[in-house]
């Protein structure tokens, strides 16, 4: 993971994002409404290649010329729709999905209206407002992750086609629909020379054909992302079991059971020492089935030591720096897909900690994976800041999350409470870890801001034993 800047240009860079974003949306409806003047070549070619149409009595030329049309609308309101997308996309996340629609309609209509009133080529807003409603819809599909801006495009672009074929549809100019010049035209066109039979069937599959594939992707993207949540409940669920065991480890049965297989250390050293005896009296003998099974049982014997030691390493401490921990953490930390900054500022020369590596790294992950699940998908940072207080280390945690409401702040330590119906053993873990190294821990929040979670814990002293766990026959 990345060592980032201070956390307090977090803020500004997010918002100089924001401020590129509808500055880019900005320029992209400027271009949109200028777009036809650098067309009207493309306009003149239109109107000529439907002179001709008629005068040869060429269908084939006005399929043709048709298909420019489409090109040249196409290119015009993509650019206002997704200009329009991108104004108002850094609000997204501070207005009501509603409010947030009706917001980007009275955008894109504005832009629209302008459009109308500077070329005067009278597009009726049945179009308009028929294009706005299946993007809104289709909108609240869309994750709101990475890629949302090229998949929004994929998806405006399907729609813009099929709503450009539609205005080619002669059979619906009873109900306003291609009314403008062009599409007037090319309609009479195809009236005089097929009787509206090509444009009444191409048209209507062009239009039936991109609109089922708009909904289609859109309809899989959905699907595939509901599928990556339900992976993550899932793993979220396997965390809970693992925190369940970390529990379990705390408890006065598995106390019990450590020293019942610390005992066995015993046994063990005095059977290993007697296989070694043996080995020894049998060196003259050339038994070779004897020496298999002896060196068997030598064998079995290591990996029942290597057992032990695995369920006794959960009482072992070591020396080790902050970084190298915190790396250790970061590494295992799932966060494809998620617009959130991780932050991380160490100070100089930081003295090292004494702990459990295993069970204080999953201490830290639990309250970092805390953090990223607030967000539910929502772009944030989360910032940790690490740093020496006289005796003690303090490792900070902040991140600009919802927050949590005061009322639950002196709940969240107890076991069992929890806000996202889940078991409610994790913070109620990560307080027993950190205790369990001499630690205090913390935490302070205001709704809707952030969340601050502080951890001291005491500086390794020099000479402290460490790696306890590689002296198993001492």
């Amino acid at each position: 993971m990345p060592y980032s800047a201070r956390k307090a240009d977090y803020p500004m860079i997010r918002k100089n994002q924001n401020l590129l974003i509808a500055c880019t949306g900005a320029l992209m409806i400027f271009y949109g409404l200028i777009l036809p003047s650098f067309l009207h070549d493309w306009s003149v070619l239109i109107a000529s290649n439907i002179q001709v149409s008629i005068m040869e009595h060429d269908s084939g030329l006005l399929l043709i010329t048709s298909f420019i049309y489409i090109a040249k609308y196409m290119l015009t309101f993509f650019l206002i729709y997704f200009g329009s997308m991108l104004i108002l996309q850094p609000l997204h996340t501070k207005l009501r999905t509603v409010i947030w629609s009706f917001v980007y309609i009275g955008t894109v209509l504005l832009a629209l209206t302008i459009y109308n009133q500077i070329y005067l080529e009278y597009f009726t807003y049945l179009g308009y407002f028929l294009t706005i409603g299946i993007m809104i819809f289709l909108l609240q599909y869309i994750p709101k992750r990475k890629y949302f801006y090229f998949i929004f495009s994929i998806i405006l672009f399907l729609v813009l086609l099929a709503i450009q074929w539609m205005q080619l549809i002669p059979a619906l100019t009873g109900f306003g629909i291609g009314a403008n010049d062009l599409a007037a035209s090319i309609k009479i066109a195809d009236s005089y020379l097929t009787g509206n039979n090509l444009f009444n069937t191409l048209a209507t599959v062009f239009f039936s054909v991109f609109l089922t594939i708009a909904i289609i992707v859109t309809l899989l993207i959905h699907l595939f992302n509901k599928q990556i949540d339900t992976l993550r409940k899932f793993q979220v669920q396997g965390e809970v079991l693992q925190e369940t065991r970390s529990a379990l480890v705390d408890s006065k049965v598995h106390e019990e059971v450590n020293m019942l297989v610390h005992d066995l250390k015993t046994p063990l050293v005095t059977v290993e020492g007697l296989i070694s005896l043996i080995q020894m009296k049998m060196q003259a003998k050339n038994n070779h089935s004897l020496k298999s099974y002896v060196n068997r049982i030598d064998s079995s014997i290591s990996k029942m030591k290597d057992m032990i030691s695995e369920i006794l390493h959960d009482q072992m401490k070591q020396q080790i720096s902050v970084k190298e921990l915190l790396e250790y953490v970061t590494s295992h930390l799932n966060m494809d897909e998620q617009p959130i900054e991780l932050i991380i500022d160490l100070d100089e020369n930081l003295p090292c900690i004494m702990v459990n590596k295993i069970r204080f790294s999953r201490a830290v992950s639990n309250i970092l994976e805390n953090a990223i699940n607030s967000f539910d998908g929502k772009a944030g940072y989360i910032h940790i800041t690490v740093k020496s207080i006289d005796t003690r280390i303090l490792i900070r945690i902040q991140d600009n999350g919802p927050g949590i409401d005061s009322a639950h702040l002196k709940e969240i330590w107890k076991e069992g409470f929890s806000t996202r119906n889940s078991s409610g053993l994790g913070l109620s873990f990560v307080k027993r870890v950190v205790e369990n190294h001499q630690g205090t821990i913390d935490m302070k929040s205001i709704p809707g801001n952030h969340t601050q979670l502080n951890i001291r814990l005491p500086i390794s002293k020099a000479g402290e034993n460490t790696d306890e766990h590689y002296h198993i026959n001492s």
